[in-house]
């Protein structure tokens, strides 16, 4: 049997037969051939087996010349593997060299038995001589006994690979791994150390993450501004997205941030009964006034404007939409227009009316005076109280323009509210009570105020007439009184015929009446207005036809005397 791996080797000779008797010394036949044997193994080919050559043969060969040239064969197999080796040598030096990572190679007493010229310049201080052989914890770390974090100790006692991803030495940031050294037996003789300089790129992270929390400081800065704002804000992205809503916006508009963010803006305005004029345009600036339904089936009037946003390139990146919530505002200018209205109404009719108090005095005075004659017929009697009943009329009306137009101070005192509501109930019960309507009331806690209380009272009792009359058959009244930034609001509602919007915008217009002749001047709610505004209050009304109607009269808590 050849022995596995070994090189076939070509028989020296055939073997001859055996002789009956060898004249030779068997000791030196052996001797012969357990070095042929010796030389074939050094060669790396398998031993003579007994047959192949008997001791006879072994002798004619020559040993010595066998020998001789065995020696020769194994020298020149020396020769090849040592310049293969020389070679191996000579490349992995130049890589060990050339690579741009620092290596050490060091023994278990921690001396640096091989380093590279990477390693050198990179942890061996200037002016340091050779230091192949100094412990490695005194060149590369300055300490007198390794560090007990030292990748080197943890992998020499473990035998495994080390990592370290960032590590701190003579002012450079490296990246360590160590891998065992071991010898032809399996046995850790040491530690191969690699250094990657990492100083770069953690100058790099760290200004990234200095930007990082620069940006991130701005854009918390920018938020906070952003959601102090008075002013609604939404912003979208270029697909129409709502990517920002601020505090503002969601108190607005009743919506919390975390409902409308994802939205499409478009849906969104959608929510709001917003006019669809408006999704047209959000590629060009929006400047309007946009009637809005908020939460809580809240009618408001925002002062929208918008802007579109640009990236670095100058291409499309979204829009900004800024709102305000303007429907005090216009409130405040509807009441000072109407103040004004009323101011020159008022002039003109106090003077229309002293103009007309007298003749229509006269026309009266005769009147009743031929009423009393004696032999009228019929048809005359019947025509002086026409004369007589129209010029009382006219008197009526001449004597509410003077109420209309008259120049009093209110008389101020301590009124509490809720209890002048429960008074006017009470005076117009029996008339409640006949039309079967029910009183609904929710009487908040409110202060005193100072306020007229007369004149409160006809306010109260006025528009509760009205809704008296807009209720057809059963129904109800409802009122409420509660405190809201510092506002005492008066709330009285119906379930009545409710009102158009053409007749909702005139009806505290002077002689503007729905009730049919003879059954109003128009002036009531117009006189409620002025008593309200004396007061420095607003009186709105909320009306949709077949819905009923809601009356608001808001009274500051602070109180202001103005003259009517």
């Amino acid at each position: 049997m050849k022995t596995a791996g070994k090189k076939e080797r070509t028989p020296l000779k055939k073997p001859r037969e055996p002789k009956t008797a060898l004249a030779y010394d068997r000791k030196y036949i052996e001797y012969i051939r357990d070095k042929v044997n010796q030389l074939l193994l050094v060669m790396g080919t398998s031993p003579l087996e007994p047959e192949e050559l008997d001791d006879e043969t072994l002798l004619d060969l020559d040993p010595l010349g066998i020998i001789t040239d065995s020696f020769g064969q194994v020298l020149e197999h020396l020769k090849e593997t040592n310049q293969e080796l020389t070679i191996t040598h000579n490349q992995l030096q130049a890589i060990f060299d050339a690579t741009g990572v620092g290596i050490s190679i060091i023994d278990r007493e921690f001396r640096i038995l091989k380093y590279n010229e990477k390693q050198r310049a990179l942890l061996v201080d200037d002016g340091v001589g050779e230091v192949t052989g100094r412990y490695c914890h005194e060149v590369y770390c300055n300490k007198s006994s390794p560090a007990l974090d030292c990748p080197a100790l943890d992998t020499m006692e473990t035998g495994k690979l080390v990592i370290v991803r960032e590590v701190l030495k003579k002012g450079k940031h490296f990246q360590i791994v160590t891998t065992p050294l071991k010898d032809g037996e399996g046995s850790i003789i040491g530690a191969i150390e690699v250094l990657l300089d990492i100083s770069d790129t953690k100058r790099a992270q760290d200004a990234a993450r200095e930007q990082r929390g620069f940006y991130l400081t701005e854009k918390s800065r920018l938020a906070a501004i952003l959601q102090s704002l008075s002013e609604g804000l939404l912003v979208t992205d270029k697909q129409g997205i709502i990517v920002s809503f601020n505090n503002a916006a969601a108190r607005i508009t009743g919506y919390p941030e975390r409902n409308v963010l994802g939205l499409d803006y478009k849906y969104f305005f959608t929510m709001l009964h917003a006019d669809p004029v408006l999704f047209t345009l959000q590629k060009d600036p929006v400047n309007a006034e946009l009637p809005v339904v908020a939460v809580g089936d809240r009618n408001r009037i925002l002062s929208l404007s918008s802007v579109s946003l640009k990236d670095g390139s100058g291409n499309d990146g979204g829009t900004v939409y800024s709102f305000r919530d303007i429907t005090e505002e216009k409130r405040r200018q509807e009441n000072h227009y109407r103040t004004e209205k009323l101011a020159a109404l008022g002039q003109l009719s106090a003077g229309i009316a002293h103009e007309l108090n007298t003749p229509l005095g006269s026309i009266l005075g005769y009147a009743r005076l031929l009423l009393k004659e004696e032999g009228l017929s019929p048809q005359e009697q019947e025509r002086l109280e026409i004369i007589a009943e129209q010029a009382k009329r006219g008197s009526t009306i001449i004597k509410g323009l003077l109420n209309f137009t008259r120049q009093s101070r209110l008389e101020s005192v301590d009124a509490d509210i809720n209890a002048v509501v429960t008074d006017c109930v009470r005076i117009l019960g029996g008339e409640i009570d006949k039309r079967e309507i029910a009183v609904q009331m929710e009487l908040g806690e409110i202060p005193i105020l100072k306020a007229d209380k007369r004149q409160l009272e006809q306010v109260i009792i006025n528009i509760l007439l009205n809704a008296m009359q807009a209720i057809t058959g059963p129904g109800e009244i409802r009122i409420r009184t509660r405190l809201c930034d510092q506002t005492v609001s008066i709330e009285i509602g119906d379930n009545g015929s409710g009102m158009s919007k053409d007749v909702r915008t005139k009806i505290f217009d002077p002689f503007f009446t729905t009730k049919a002749i003879g059954e109003g001047t128009g002036l009531g709610l117009s006189i409620c207005a002025g008593i309200v505004s004396a007061h420095g209050g607003s009186i709105q009304v909320e009306s949709e036809e077949g819905k009923g109607s809601d009356f608001i009269i808001c009274l500051p808590v602070r109180h202001l005397t103005f003259a009517i």
